[in-house]
């Protein structure tokens, strides 16, 4: 799992480093995203996995992104 995290922030890392001007990476280890650019006020999923930090735009896409992919009919799961 140490592999899946180190990869994820060198990826976080990678991004930053990419955009003009480069910005601070995520460091929240919570944060599945590689594409965040919250930095280190990221607080996606550290309270809970389904309350994100209000006004980050790119993990709620994200997040609905990979929601509808692991739901593909759109239906809701029965409990």
């Amino acid at each position: 799992m140490d592999d899946t995290i180190s990869s994820l922030q060198e990826a976080k890392n990678n991004f930053a480093k990419s955009q003009i001007p480069p910005i601070e990476p995520c460091t929240n280890d919570k944060c599945g995203y590689s594409g965040c650019v919250c930095g280190h006020r990221c607080g996606c999923n550290v309270q809970n996995p389904s309350i994100l930090l209000s006004g980050c735009d790119p993990c709620e896409e994200y997040k609905k992104k990979m929601k509808a992919q692991s739901n593909p009919k759109g239906g809701a799961k029965k409990a």
